[in-house]
This record gives structure tokens, sequence and C-alpha cells, in this order.
């Protein structure tokens, strides 16, 4: 007769491969960086849109006039959330183009 002995299964003891880390552990090239975008009384509102929809990845012309009209409205509306590498360039288009706009972490 062969009498086998099996063990209980055991809790890994490992820590995560990834844990949840706080913004202040957080390197600053993977956070978040923030385009707004302020409102002004010189330009259209198309011109807005057409700015929006050509320089900030992933706008489609219906969100550009959501933003547009935030902007209008509140003064200030979010165009971008990204790297701020990236948010650094849409900024610079927009402001390029004669929009009001800056960006900062979020």
């Amino acid at each position: 007769m062969l009498i086998v002995a099996i063990s209980a299964p055991t809790t890994p003891t490992k820590t995560p491969i990834n844990p949840v880390k706080t913004p202040e552990q957080t390197p600053n090239r993977w956070r978040d960086w923030v385009v707004r975008l302020y409102n002004d009384s010189f330009n259209s509102f198309e011109f807005v849109v057409q700015c929006l929809v050509r320089h900030v990845p992933g706008m489609s012309e219906e969100m550009a006039w959501a933003v547009a009209w935030q902007a209008h409205r509140e003064g200030v509306a979010a165009t971008y959330q990204g790297p701020q590498e990236m948010a650094e360039m849409v900024c610079s288009a927009l402001c390029g183009e004669g929009l009001i706009s800056d960006c900062c972490e979020s």
C-alpha cells in the first residue's frame, strides 16, 4: 500500500510586480499632464474647433465643439491629458494658432 501526503496550498509571499504607488512615489515622467484652453473674445468657435481637431490627438469635431463651449461658458476647459512631452507639444501648437492655452501636471 502506497500513502502519499498532500499539503495544503500556500499563499504567495512575494510582493506584487507592479504595486500601486502614491503620487509622491511616481516619477514625473509617468504622471499625466493636462492642456487647458482658455476663453478669448477674438477667435471664432469654428476656428477653435478646427485647431482642436487638428492638434489634439483623438479629438473629434463633436468633442471639440463641447470643449469650445465649455471654455466659453466656464472660462477654461481641459483639452488633452497625457504624458508631459505630448501635452507640451499640444499646448505649443494651440498657442501657435493664437489660442490661449497652458499645460500643467494633473
